[in-house]
């Protein structure tokens, strides 16, 4: 039954999800207009002493919006239904019929989720009475561990929850916090990337160390000591690391921030000073390289994942036609590029199988100028092309410039690191004036 109640009787719920409830301008001249044409859902006001409810005072429950508004067209009383809801129900009623309505932000929800858990609601309850998926009620409650002032300045830069989701990925929330600064702005997929993979970075030096405990003793001093094996990035099979003669000949190991080394006794020799420098100068040049090799792994990578997932060759075909050429100017596909054309368009390699034009037809006809970027794009892209050479001076590469000169125009945005990489300004070159 519709009841006529007095404004002054009803007030917002403290606990609405929907915190900001907007302009009210254009809704207050409608009601002062036309009426309120929906009426309010309220429940009866507890007295926070007794728990009781107090007679003829009521919280609203469904309606904030039209009320503040009917205050502002200066109306005194507003059509409710009176219900009687316990309090979780209050909170499920009010989180879903704003989801219905799109009206919450991601914080929002995370926030009116978390509440509903406070009050010994389930995540399956929760699904069941939002319809949202358990995981997507969880990646959403996780968004509270984020900065909040933080987390807003990237909704306001036009976050996604697809750039949420990939924030999770990041397993410590410090640095999540560090990466969500990064949200819309260029340099947001280079410092996910880059911190995903120091995660796992971290993940492998600890296990490669834990295994090399079990055999060799940890050193700083390599004085008299001969490497037998260099662990690059600390990336290796962990599955029978141990020396057959382990047990009876001594191995140690060194750790550096980058790799780390497996080493025996050896024969006595004094290495003359020249000979330590050489040898420190080639361990800090192959350190260098390997931090270089990562940092173009990862812009390859970018690359990669731009060209696959891109949309919008119609607006740029002679900009794709213009790569087309280069690439059939270049000889075609390269050794091993057949393989990652069809990756990027989605398709299963036919097994001991050549190419042919019938594997990838289908999608050709559908999408012919995706299927032209990807084919100039693997046919000229190489995942071993930089900018520098062997010593890591910078070289520059004409390759990767007509790459880049490519993308760019379709909307990729160079990370920070990938433009000192292309202009030579990279901090892990070596300058050629410092060589002797």
């Amino acid at each position: 039954m519709i009841t006529n109640i007095e404004i002054k009787r009803i007030s917002p719920h403290p606990d609405n999800p929907r915190k900001d409830l907007g302009d009210l301008t254009e809704l207050a001249n409608s009601i002062k207009a036309n009426g309120i044409l929906q009426n309010l859902t309220v429940v009866p006001y507890l007295g926070e002493v007794t728990g009781q409810p107090i007679e003829g005072v009521y919280r609203v429950v469904i309606g904030h919006r039209r009320l503040a508004a009917a205050k502002l067209a200066g109306l005194t009383e507003v059509p409710c239904v009176i219900t009687d809801m316990d309090y979780k129900k209050q909170l499920s009623t009010m989180l879903l019929e704003n989801m219905q309505r799109n009206d919450l932000t991601i914080l929002e929800q995370a926030q009116g989720f978390q509440m509903m858990l406070d009050f010994g609601e389930t995540v399956d309850g929760i699904s069941e009475q939002t319809g949202f998926s358990e995981s997507t009620i969880r990646r959403r409650v996780k968004l509270l561990d984020l900065d909040k002032e933080k987390f807003q300045q990237s909704v306001a830069r036009g976050a996604t929850l697809q750039d949420y989701a990939e924030l999770d990925k990041i397993k410590d929330v410090k640095t999540k916090n560090k990466v969500l600064e990064k949200i819309g702005t260029p340099n947001f997929h280079w410092e996910l990337k880059d911190a995903i993979d120091k995660e796992k970075f971290e993940e492998n030096k600890a296990l490669l160390i834990a295994e090399l405990e079990k055999f060799a003793t940890q050193v700083k001093e390599t004085a008299g000591l001969r490497s037998v094996r260099w662990f690059s990035n600390f990336s290796t099979e962990l599955k029978n690391l141990k020396p057959v003669d382990a047990d009876t000949r001594e191995y140690f190991f060194t750790v550096s921030p980058y790799n780390a080394q497996l080493l025996v006794k050896e024969a006595e020799k004094t290495d003359t000073e020249a000979e330590k420098a050489m040898q420190e100068k080639q361990r800090q040049l192959r350190e260098r390289r390997e931090r270089l090799d990562e940092i173009n792994k990862r812009a390859f990578q970018l690359r990669h994942e731009f060209v696959r997932s891109y949309v919008g060759a119609k607006k740029h075909i002679n900009g794709i036609m213009a790569l087309a050429m280069q690439a059939i100017m270049e000889g075609g596909f390269p050794y091993g590029a057949e393989t990652k054309f069809l990756e990027l368009l989605g398709i299963k390699a036919p097994e001991d199988e050549e190419l042919t034009f019938d594997t990838i037809s289908g999608v050709l006809e559908s999408e012919p100028e995706r299927v032209l970027l990807i084919a100039a794009y693997c046919s000229i892209e190489n995942q071993h092309e930089n900018y520098h050479d062997w010593q890591c001076e910078f070289s520059g590469s004409a390759e990767l410039d007509v790459i880049y000169d490519c993308l760019e125009k379709k909307g990729y945005e160079l990370s920070e690191e990938e433009r000192a990489l292309r202009d030579g300004t990279h901090e892990l070159y070596v300058q050629q004036t410092a060589l002797p």
